[in-house]
């Protein structure tokens, strides 16, 4: 009886897959065409129905897009931003039940997995609004006469070679991920979901997954992307990142290009909360609530190159200014900073030597991150407050502002910064003032400053005691500091003011500050001058002693070049005597 029955399942086997195979296979051409409205086809070499496994194999399919279909419905106003071709060598559909679609023209499957797929994504910006009409059939009223409905608890793409090329640019920008894993569950297309918003095409759950990318930003870009993992869900809208990094090219790249100001990022963790993958797909909308980022580095760093190099106005380095710059369109309700290290590094222009400012273990938030025009309306202010570690020892606690419309680019900041010892400065003042601080500690300093893109203002304050100083140049043969003994000297002596308040009781010095911009300025730099500004003029380093020094300087050059000829002249009179008695 085992064998007869085992016989009996092998030739009915054999009939369903020769007479049913070939019905499968047109509903499923017939249903994607309907389905897409004529804009996809789809067709494969072959196809195994096994119904004892309830397995649907096919061979070589390909579904791709119908241009003259696509060409026509850009006349009408309702083409799609995005254009999609898949070519599958396997495609395994597990878990169907033929009997179904024939009897009650239901599309019911278990799994499908796609083997060695390739998915090319082809966006070109046709519409900037979605070209679903109400007047428009649904996926499901065009598939209605020759299914009722259709249902796939998985579908899996894993290891996909995906291409995507972007037409919006000026160029065409071609980007090539191989380790893309795609996993939809629950699609469902009938009378109920067929205007679920809350289902993503059809499916109540799309996970994607990337691995290992390495991608310039653009076709010409300075700067790539490398991220280890990526992971998204459109069930809760939540992307989670790690070790993502946006690394520079080389600063002989920068160089050659005429740009002096390079950037990098990277980071651990990178969180995105509500991230909405459809508009950002259809529109390259990047709306999400919140983006949290736990430990890492951000660095904006100058390169040693021409002086005269990038003389441009550099506007761009502004926040707000870089922002408006942004082709997408950008909402970020409020970004989280959880332990980042944010430095600025930039050569001295007498000592062609590198300084830096850094602000250690920073943590923070930035709120209304955005370039949208309607969100704009409602507030055209970035807020940003953040504690830090100044040189990685003064505590302190910093409010910015950035309007986000002003043409002027305007900005305020103000804080306060506690105890710390002043030689940790060096770091900064000897590359970029050639200035040595050899004692000294700073009990706080405050600060409250507004600025724009042309002059910050604004007032200084900083207690200290203690305040010791070295004035120094460069040894052009040793490239190295050398000590300005004298200078030195007559600095500490006449001129450094030692403690702010002079003395126990005394009113502190509060410093009003003005720094005007020069246009080749970046953002950072024109931060640093300002306070630098009121921290040389609290320790008696003001403005009108610096020219007073400068001056002395330039003098002493003089005098000293004097007592050079001098010298030379009562040598030549010498050697003139000695001719004439010879």
């Amino acid at each position: 009886m085992i064998l007869i029955g085992a016989i009996l399942i092998t030739i009915v086997a054999f009939f369903v897959n020769r007479y049913w195979a070939p019905i499968l296979a047109g509903k499923v051409r017939s249903t994607v065409i309907d389905a897409t409205d004529s804009l996809y086809s789809a067709d494969f070499t072959d196809a195994d129905l096994h119904v004892v496994q309830g397995k649907l194999v096919i061979h070589n399919l390909t579904i791709q897009p119908n241009i003259a279909v696509y060409n026509r419905r850009i006349k009408m106003g309702i083409a799609p931003n995005n254009l999609y071709k898949l070519q599958v060598k396997r495609i395994v559909l597990k878990h169907i039940h033929p009997l179904k679609i024939y009897y009650e023209h239901k599309l019911d499957i278990g799994q499908i997995i796609l083997s060695v797929p390739k998915l090319q994504v082809t966006y070109r910006r046709v519409s900037n609004k979605d070209t679903t009409a109400t007047d428009r059939l649904t996926a499901w009223q065009r598939i209605q006469p020759l299914l009722k409905s259709i249902h796939i608890k998985q579908v899996m793409l894993n290891d996909v070679d995906f291409t995507y090329k972007d037409h919006s640019g000026n160029n065409l920008q071609v980007s090539a991920l191989k380790e893309v894993n795609l996993t939809g569950n629950d699609l469902i297309i009938d009378s109920l979901t067929q205007h679920d918003k809350s289902r993503f095409y059809y499916f109540k759950d799309l996970q994607i997954e990337l691995n290992n990318v390495d991608q310039p930003l653009g076709k010409d870009s300075l700067y790539r992307l490398k991220l280890k993992q990526l992971n998204y869900s459109t069930l809760t809208s939540k992307l989670k990142a790690y070790q993502v990094a946006i690394k520079p090219s080389a600063d002989s790249v920068f160089i050659k290009r005429g740009i002096r100001t390079q950037y990098h990022f990277d980071t651990d963790t990178f969180e995105v909360e509500n991230f909405n993958l459809k508009r950002f797909n259809k529109f390259r909308e990047i709306h999400a609530t919140h983006v949290f980022i736990n430990r890492g580095n951000f660095l904006v760093s100058a390169n040693q190159s021409n002086p005269t190099l990038g003389k441009g106005n550099r506007i761009f380095t502004f926040p707000n200014a870089a922002i408006q710059r942004l082709k997408n369109d950008l909402k970020l309700d409020t970004i989280e900073l959880q332990n980042i290290n944010i430095t600025y590094k930039g050569y001295g222009r007498k000592s062609h030597k590198q300084g830096s400012v850094a602000f250690n273990g920073t943590d923070g938030h930035i709120i209304n991150v955005t370039n949208n025009v309607q969100a704009l309306k409602k507030n055209d202010s970035m807020h940003i407050e953040v504690i830090s570690r100044v040189m990685d020892m003064g505590p302190m606690h910093a409010s910015i502002n950035f309007n986000l419309t002003d043409s002027a680019r305007s900005y305020s900041y103000k804080g306060v910064v506690g105890y710390m010892e002043l030689d940790r400065f060096n770091k900064a003042t000897m590359p970029f003032a050639l200035l040595k601080i050899t004692s000294g500690r700073m009990d706080q300093m405050d600060f409250d400053i507004k600025g724009n893109q042309n002059v910050s203002t604004g007032k200084v304050k900083i207690l200290y005691h203690d305040l010791k100083v070295h004035l120094l140049k460069m040894d052009t043969v040793a490239d190295a500091y050398k000590h300005r003994t004298l200078l030195s000297i007559m600095a500490n002596a006449l001129i450094v003011k030692r403690h702010n308040p002079d003395f126990f009781g005394a009113v502190p010095r509060t410093i009003d500050v003005r720094y005007v911009r020069q246009p080749d300025t970046p953002f950072f730099k024109a931060v640093w001058k300002t306070i630098a500004q009121g921290i040389k003029a609290s320790a008696g380093y003001d403005a009108a002693t610096e020219k007073h020094i400068k001056d002395m300087i330039t003098q002493r050059r003089i005098d000293k070049k004097k007592r050079q000829d001098k010298r030379e002249e009562r040598q030549l009179r010498r050697e003139n005597r000695r001719r004439l008695k010879r």
